[in-house]
């Protein structure tokens, strides 16, 4: 039975689904049945069906005419462009931030305690742990973007940070390098350096852009040998 008991039952659906999409428990290219995860989750088909059609709002989930809703697999497009968008509204906020004086201890502190979170988990050895810490590397992100102030670029940019890091949990991997990289955006958050923190920004989503070209590749390989 399901243990679903807050909100209405699409929100619920539609939280659970995400949930199973975001840590790779639904890998891209699943197809989703709303009869058989109706039943899974133990409640009628159509509040599934408005979850999956959220979902498909969000860039999580595809319509296909063959297959019904399927879970989206990110092409090497997609990354291009996701990569894009997050450098313009990671790059700005920072800006904003900095413009209006935001930078203060409170936001180091939420910085840090992400920071140490994301750390902890990085060696993941099973797929939880690896959501667990995708999940902190959004909050570290999320931190600084929300600061900013303005709640419809925070909603941009984790729909973005969603859709990207579906293709972290899509190819087993170690993702060490982001640990660092978050340590240099740290530290020129905190020396109070917009000029550094943009420069640290640049980097890291240089460096991430490039993994996820790297496991995107790799899943294709994967799905041609497979087919």
């Amino acid at each position: 039975m399901s243990t679903l008991v807050k909100a209405t039952l699409a929100e619920q659906a539609y939280q659970e689904l995400r949930s199973r999409i975001v840590s790779g428990r639904l890998a891209g290219g699943t197809r989703l049945l709303p009869n058989e995860l109706a039943e899974d989750l133990g409640i009628s088909p159509t509040p599934v069906k408005e979850a999956c059609a959220r979902l498909e709002s969000d860039g999580l989930v595809v319509a296909s005419s063959r297959r019904g809703m399927v879970v989206r697999r990110m092409t090497l497009a997609d990354i291009e462009e996701l990569y894009d968008a997050r450098l313009l509204l990671e790059r700005a906020s920072v800006e904003r931030v900095f413009e209006l004086g935001r930078v203060d201890d409170a936001l180091i502190t939420d910085l840090e305690e992400s920071f140490e979170l994301h750390r902890r988990h990085a060696n993941a050895e099973t797929l939880d742990e690896l959501a667990m810490a995708l999940a902190h590397d959004r909050q570290f992100h999320h931190a600084i973007v929300s600061r900013a102030g303005i709640g419809m670029v925070s909603d941009w940019h984790d729909r973005i940070l969603s859709q990207t890091h579906t293709v972290f949990v899509s190819v087993p991997g170690h993702y060490e390098r982001s640990i660092g990289d978050h340590r240099a955006i740290l530290d020129a958050v905190t020396a109070r350096s917009l000029e550094r923190t943009l420069k640290m920004i640049d980097e890291h989503l240089t460096n991430s852009r490039a993994n996820a070209r790297l496991l995107v590749s790799r899943l294709d390989q994967v799905v041609v040998e497979a087919g």
